[in-house]
Parts: structure tokens; sequence; C-alpha cells
């Protein structure tokens, strides 16, 4: 009795697991014996994440396919989508972007049960090839946005299946989890940390007016919004109910940290900054920064510093702020990040909610103090810091406090747009 107890604790056991892993394991097994016997080989992926609501994903294979193709599979379809291929010592390596908020949009799938495969050729020359992980990246869970009401869950991950590797994709209707967002709107400072100031006005309560409002502007559209505070108080930028762990724990797709710019000299008339994560298309904020100057009386900003765009800004580490953090590492005794390179965004609150895509890297090293917990994920938040106007400029002060419905209007105008709502 003990030795056949033994025995299911040893089989029986781990394939329930296995199958429990998969919900509708049945389904996708029935996808798999269709295409198994056009199966030639297998490729490997070193990385798969989400970012926003875009899904990539990098590998290589074993041979070289100038033609190679990502195909989402199922008996009703077979969607194609293009790859950015080089041929290297081992064969041919590919990715599905280049950019990190573009690939391919979870937000277009219709419900049902799919294989992620490579394919070559066509007609009675086409081959198809399993993608085996490699990664050791975390299976992605990842709800849609709301839209009419509703939303889809969709949940990738690898299993194994009469000895080879497949990716599954899995899209069914849910109703969204109570703990669920779609969009974290993050007012910057707070409490004893007031920001910027002028004349009584204090950035971190004009932050908070402006995300309160955008809020509820937002949820008009029908969407789920997740502040990361309510009330002028301060909050930490790391650990547990930090800026950065409510945005992760919220799942949301977009996050837009609101700001109020200040500088030591002149600044004119102020005007808007939106600053953008690196290695991103800047459709988004390009929109953002025209439909807040078509919508109100404010001006793109005259800062060239960091400038890319009429009123976008990529700010990056400098070699300055490389060395000035190694000697703070040195200092104080904790290691210095390697992951902090000129290539990564210089503002925490886009590079940390990213994850790996980011280049998040502020781990358990930082200094003995909170960390970012989600450094390592492999799905992260599409994080936009938007620098209003500036408040040491008389006028572009008065269009921030008499314009609130102006701005909103503009925001709002372009996050459905964008979100295609």
């Amino acid at each position: 009795m003990k030795k056949l107890l033994v025995l299911i604790i040893i089989v029986v056991i781990p394939l329930i697991l296995i199958f429990m892993k998969t919900p509708s394991f049945a389904k996708i097994e029935n996808e798999i014996d269709k295409i198994s016997e056009l199966v030639t080989d297998e490729a490997r992926i070193t990385s798969y994440t989400t970012y926003g609501r875009f899904f990539n994903l990098e590998g290589e294979i074993n041979k070289i396919l100038p033609d190679l193709v990502l195909i989402l599979k199922n008996k009703e379809t077979e969607a194609n989508y293009e790859l950015i291929l080089t041929e290297t010592n081992h064969g041919t390596a590919f990715k599905t972007t280049n950019l990190i908020n573009k690939g391919i949009n979870l937000e277009n799938i219709p419900i049902g049960n799919y294989i992620l495969l490579l394919k070559s050729g066509n007609g009675d020359n086409t081959k198809y090839y399993t993608l085996k992980d490699e990664s050791k990246m975390q299976d992605i869970n990842y709800y849609t946005i709301t839209k009419d009401n509703e939303n889809r869950e969709i949940n990738l991950q690898f299993i194994k299946y009469k000895d080879k590797n497949y990716l599954s994709l899995e899209v069914k209707k849910v109703k969204l989890p109570s703990d669920v967002y779609d969009i974290v709107i993050d007012p910057g400072h707070g409490g004893r940390d007031v920001g910027a100031n002028k004349n009584g006005h204090y950035e971190s309560k004009i932050n908070l007016e402006y995300a309160l409002k955008l809020k509820e502007s937002l949820e008009g559209l029908g969407l789920k919004v997740k502040l990361t505070r309510e009330e002028d108080v301060s909050i930490p930028n790391y650990g547990d109910d930090s800026r950065v762990s409510i945005a992760y724990e919220s799942k949301a797709k977009l996050l837009l940290s609101i700001h109020q710019n200040s500088a030591v000299y002149k600044v004119g008339n102020g005007g808007v900054e939106v600053y953008v994560p690196n290695h991103a298309d800047t459709t988004f904020a390009t929109n953002l920064a025209k439909n807040i100057v078509d919508n109100t009386s404010t001006i793109y900003s005259k800062n060239v510093s960091h400038k890319i765009g009429s009123g976008v800004y990529l700010r990056t580490f400098s070699e300055d702020d490389i060395q000035s953090m190694k000697k703070e590492a040195d200092k104080k005794g904790y290691t210095y990040y390697e992951k902090a390179t000129t290539d990564s965004t210089y503002y925490f609150i886009i590079r940390e909610t990213g994850g790996v895509v980011t280049g998040a890297y502020v781990d358990e090293r930082y200094d003995e103090k909170p960390w970012n917990t989600y450094y390592n994920s492999n799905q992260g938040l599409e994080s936009y810091l938007l620098e209003l106007g500036y408040i040491n400029s008389t006028v572009n002060l008065n269009i921030l406090l008499t314009e609130q419905d102006k701005y909103i209007e503009a925001i709002t105008k372009t996050v459905k747009e964008y979100l295609e709502i």
C-alpha cells in the first residue's frame, strides 16, 4: 500500500500539476495533434515579454532561413507575423520588433486556443518549427483593456506534449478581477515632498488635482483606473505600497506620471514636455504633446536638452551619471548596477515599471533600502512622464491653474485614440 502511495505521489501528482497549469489543455492538445506531423525541428526562445499591449519574443534556430515568419495557429486561422532576422554563425536569430511598444498586439487576438510556431517555405515545402523556452522567464498572464465593459484573459505558456515543446496561447472572455486595472496615474511627489513651488502653489497638490480629474475623465471612457496616491501624502518609490509596486500589481497596460516642471533659469512661457522610454515608438507622446498645445493656451517647451521632437523628450544616463553612481556605490559599500548604462532611461518611473524590457535594475543591492521586486519581470507597463508645464513661469502657472479641464480633455482624447477605444 505504501509503495502504491509513493508511486502516486511520484508519477500522478506531477502529471496533474502539468495539466492544471494549462486550464484548456485538451483543446490545445487537439490543435497540436493537427500540426505535429508537419513539425520538423524546434527553435530556442531566449526572451518573451509584454510591454503595455504588446507581446514580443526573441530566439534562434540552427538553420539559415531567410523567409522565417512567426505564426499563431489553430484549426480556424493562421495569422502571420513578420520577424526581424539576422544570420549568425549558428543559424538564424529572430525577434518580433526593435521597438518595445510595438509587436504583436494582444488586444487584437480573438477568443480561442492557439499554438505559436515558426514557419518557412510555402505549399508542399512548408516547414513548421516549435518553440522551446530557454529564457527562464515566467508564464504571461494578460488582461485586455476594458472595451464596452468587456475583457479577455490571455495566458501564454510553454508546454511539452509528445516529447515536443510548444508555446501555447489561450484567450477567453472573463470578468476583470477586482485588483486588475487598465491604466495607472501617478501624481508625482506628495506630502512633505512638495516638488516645485511658486507663490504658494505646490507641484504635489497640482499633480493630485490633475490626476483625480484625469481618473474621472478616463473612467468616463469605461476604463478602470488606479492612482498611486489619492491624497496629498508621501509614498515611497520602491518597496511595499510604493509607486513601482502599486503600478506592477495593477496589471495595467499604460502608466502616466503627472508632474509640473521648474528650472533655475528663465523659461519664458514654459511649455509641455513628455518623456518617453528608450527604444520606443513615440507616436503616443507626439500626439499627447500636440493635443495639449492645440487644446490649451500653453506651448511646446523651448528646452532643447534631451529633446527628440516637438514636446517629446528622451533622457538616458550620461557618462557623468554613470560615474557618479559608481562612486556612490563604492562609498556606501554596495554593488554598482551593471545594468545601468548610457542606454538606460533616466527617470525611474519609466525605467522601473517596464521590468526587463526597460532594463529595470533596482534590486536587493539597492543600498539596503526597499527595492523593486519586479525588476526582472517579463511583463511591464508602457510608461510616460508628463511635465505639463513650468511652475516658475508666471504665464505657464496661470494656464496650469485655470485650464485644467482643457488639459484633461487633451490627455483623454490622446489615450482614447491610442488605445483604440
